[in-house]
C-alpha cells in the first residue's frame, strides 16, 4: 500500500499558526493595543489582529515567498512596528 497522504490545513489556520510564531518571535504581548495597527480595528486581541494582518500579507506575496513565508512576514512586521514606533516617538 503506497498511498501518499497530503496534509493540508485551512488558510485561516495556517495564518493563525504563523501569527503565533510571529507574536512569539517579536514578544508581542497579549492584549489589544495593536488591533488598530494590524487589523480592521474590531478584532478582540493582538493575536486575532495579527492573524488578519498575516492573511492580508500572504495574499500580497509572490508564490515563491509563500512556500516559506515566515522570514518575509517577520521582516515586514518588524518594519511596520519600527516605522510606527518612530512615528510616535
Amino acid at each position: 500500500m503506497n498511498q501518499s497522504h497530503t496534509f493540508s490545513i485551512s488558510r485561516k489556520a495556517f495564518a493563525h499558526r504563523l501569527a503565533g510564531a510571529l507574536a512569539f518571535s517579536l514578544c508581542i504581548p497579549e492584549g489589544n493595543n495593536l488591533v488598530y495597527l494590524l487589523g480592521d480595528g474590531d478584532e478582540s486581541s493582538n493575536l486575532v489582529a495579527l492573524t488578519h494582518w498575516v492573511e492580508n500579507e500572504l495574499s500580497l506575496m509572490h508564490s515563491e515567498a509563500r512556500q516559506d513565508p515566515l522570514p518575509e512576514l517577520l521582516k515586514r512586521l518588524e518594519r511596520l512596528l519600527v516605522t510606527t514606533q518612530e512615528a510616535f516617538a
